[in-house]
């Protein structure tokens, strides 16, 4: 090769080492912009929230953007942490390889760290007699001596087999607390919309602020507009807002059946009867390993039931009878 060749190659190497480094903050300052546009500041939510870090799933470049079967899916089974008309604090805006990550509150339950729910109780294992004994029984010649040591053996097994289903009775119940927990804690730990781009589309641009705002205007009020200022519409829906729980009427006498629209999952079963009075039927039951209680409520020609798992409510409806 020419000393000329030689130097052309290393020149154009070069410049592709240059240009790769300069393009990498490119990236780095688009979603630095993001966070500085978002982060700590307040929106105002127009949809139910699910109560996990799934989130909601938008696809900006779909029609429609939410794919609401799954959107169904997710509600139902972890409920709901946000509603229309609240005001939550963005707390994370993070730019990964497919998809933008706008966190509300938190960011949903079951980010790396949360508890997952599991208890494990070990079983008891055979003791060394136990062991033993098997052992010399097979080896016994002499039938009372084999009949003693067989009944000591059965008695062993008894006590073993006991223990294990007490830990097993344990384990169950410590379980259903846990569940019960996640259930309370999944309605404080925010949510999240989850923003899913083409492929090599967010390694070529990152939306702006802007842009981010008209992805997410149907779901969400801003605080501020594009240019920073505040938004007085919003500002005069908040004050609407305030004024009007600050003008409120006191709270209902305790057991009035009207209230039933006031349930909300995570609702303790104290809350419950403070709010609708004393029900009309219960019964325990089963849900996999979790114990319920189910409580009824009749009114005229509509019945309420409500379900909880650890005195928490999980699930409730009302229906004609």
């Amino acid at each position: 090769m020419s000393a000329g060749g030689l130097r052309v190659r290393v020149v154009a190497s070069l410049a592709a080492v240059v240009l790769g480094v300069a393009a990498a903050p490119v990236h780095a300052q688009t979603e630095w912009d993001l966070k500085q546009a978002f982060e700590g500041k307040f929106v105002i939510v127009k949809m139910d929230m699910p109560a996990t870090q799934r989130g909601v799933d938008l696809y900006p470049d779909r029609q429609p953007s939410v794919d609401f079967t799954q959107y169904s899916a997710r509600v139902r089974e972890f409920g709901v942490a946000l509603r229309p008309g609240d005001r939550i604090m963005v707390t994370t805006v993070r730019v990964k390889k497919k998809n933008i990550e706008f966190q509300l509150g938190g960011g949903g339950y079951g980010v790396f760290g949360d508890d997952t729910g599991s208890v494990y109780v070990a079983d008891e294992s055979k003791s060394r007699r136990e062991k033993d004994l098997e052992k010399w029984i097979k080896d016994e010649r002499d039938p009372e001596r084999r009949r003693r040591m067989q009944r000591e053996l059965d008695d062993l097994r008894r006590d073993r087999e006991r223990e294990n289903r007490r830990r097993d009775a344990e384990e169950r119940d410590l379980t259903a607390r846990k569940q019960s927990e996640i259930a309370s804690k999944r309605l404080d730990a925010g949510s999240r919309f989850n923003l899913w781009f083409d492929e090599y589309r967010l390694a070529s641009r990152v939306p702006t602020p802007r842009e981010m705002r008209l992805m997410l205007s149907q779901f969400v009020d801003f605080e501020d507009g594009p240019g920073g200022r505040p938004d007085m519409r919003t500002d005069m829906r908040t004050d609407m807002r305030s004024d009007a729980r600050t003008m409120a009427p006191p709270p209902a006498p305790r057991g009035d059946l009207a209230r039933v629209s006031e349930l909300r999952r995570g609702m303790s079963m104290t809350d419950v009867h403070d709010l609708l009075g004393d029900p009309s039927r219960n019964k325990a039951g089963k849900q996999g390993e979790l114990t319920t209680i189910t409580e009824w409520y009749d009114d005229g020609d509509r019945v309420t039931e409500v379900v909880y798992v650890g005195n928490v409510i999980v699930r409730f409806s009302t229906a004609s009878k």
